[in-house]
């Protein structure tokens, strides 16, 4: 009998055992559960989020010019024999709310004149003569003198007089 309680014990041990592995097998699955819900609401929240933010329109910002003249320049070409010259003035654009960069375009029109003398020395008349290079020619132009000035950036060039012989 003796021989029989100790069954019956070892019985109710394995029993309490088993029962502490199934269980531990079911909030092991709950957790993975729980983990695989938390992040699927996580990822619906973000791409309803994303979604939304989608659908606002940005708004153009528009920027109101200022222009500052500038002196008359003449200019040799880079045409064969140097006999062709530009001779015009030009007004420079930029935002007129940066009171800083107008300052600097003060302090600097001797950079600035140095750097449309260069650029027009590197052209030929029939690229300055051809309307369809004029948009070309700005950004180009815009380009050369943006890259010394720091406290802004020029907008627009215009030109008040141009003249190629």
């Amino acid at each position: 009998m003796a021989f029989g309680k100790k069954n019956k014990e070892n019985d109710a041990a394995e029993n309490v055992e088993k029962g502490g592995k199934s269980n531990r097998g079911v909030m092991v699955v709950l957790f993975i559960l729980g983990l695989l819900v938390l992040g699927a609401a996580t990822f619906g929240g973000v791409y309803l989020f994303m979604k939304q933010s989608k659908t606002v329109e940005a708004q153009e910002v528009v920027v109101e010019n200022a222009y500052m003249d500038l002196a008359e320049f003449t200019v040799n070409l880079a045409d064969e024999g140097g006999k062709r010259y530009f001779k015009g003035e030009l007004s420079l654009g930029y935002d007129k709310t940066k009171t800083k960069f107008q300052q600097e375009l003060t302090e600097n029109q001797v950079v600035i004149r140095d750097d449309i003398i260069f650029f027009f020395k590197s052209q030929k008349a029939d690229f300055i003569n051809n309307v369809a290079n004029r948009e070309t020619m700005k950004k180009e132009l815009i380009e050369a003198i943006n890259k010394d000035l720091t406290k802004g950036k020029i907008t627009d060039i215009r030109f008040k007089s141009m003249l190629v012989q």
